[in-house]
């Protein structure tokens, strides 16, 4: 299982990455990794050799994730103890298990601005929209992991471009990105 762990090893950071914008909690997107990876462990006999393991393992998790949201979505709210009555304390204060270097240094890359924008995509929009610009994935691979025809993650993407576009166009006017008699990008 070797090859297993290197190939999880590789895609690590992009799936916790996909996965903390998903779920838009730090605790959930360890939870979501955590459950993908099991189930690609069990499963990792059924992964044909010599295809796109990258594909394989986020389609995994956005099954996952979807399957999660539904569950969630039918449960009662759940309380939270911890903002009840601080009870575990040290559990909150550890560090967290995973490396968050990467994440710090795109948060200080990214405005505010960008990642509002970004948690106010619906869900749908949101998933494709980050497969398809930040870890680089075909529509074909998009339409693997997301399982819907290619027409749909054209359309979403779009969409998610659109609605991008419009929430972040004043941000561009007060950076000077595009000018404000126009409304066009600039060169």
């Amino acid at each position: 299982m070797q090859e297993f762990e290197t190939l999880i090893q590789e895609h690590f950071n992009p799936l916790y990455h996909t996965a903390l914008r998903m779920t838009r909690n730090e605790a959930d997107a360890k939870d979501l990794v955590q459950e993908a990876i099991l189930k690609a462990f069990r499963n990792y006999d059924k992964f044909e050799k010599g295809t796109n393991f990258k594909a394989w393992i986020f389609k995994i998790m956005t099954h996952t994730y979807i399957n999660q949201y539904r569950k969630k979505s039918k449960e009662p709210p759940l309380t939270d103890f911890s903002t009840v009555e601080p009870i575990y304390e040290e559990i909150v204060k550890e560090q967290p298990s995973f490396s968050l270097d990467q994440i710090e240094l795109l948060r200080d890359q990214v405005e505010d601005e960008v990642s509002v924008a970004l948690d106010h995509l619906p869900p749908e929009y949101r998933l494709v929209f980050l497969l398809a610009t930040v870890e680089d994935f075909s529509y074909q691979e998009i339409s693997e992991v997301v399982g819907c025809p290619i027409g749909t993650v054209m359309s979403r993407l779009f969409r998610a471009r659109k609605f991008l576009k419009e929430e972040l166009f004043s941000y561009a006017k007060e950076r000077g990105i595009v000018r404000p008699q126009e409304g066009k990008v600039k060169p």
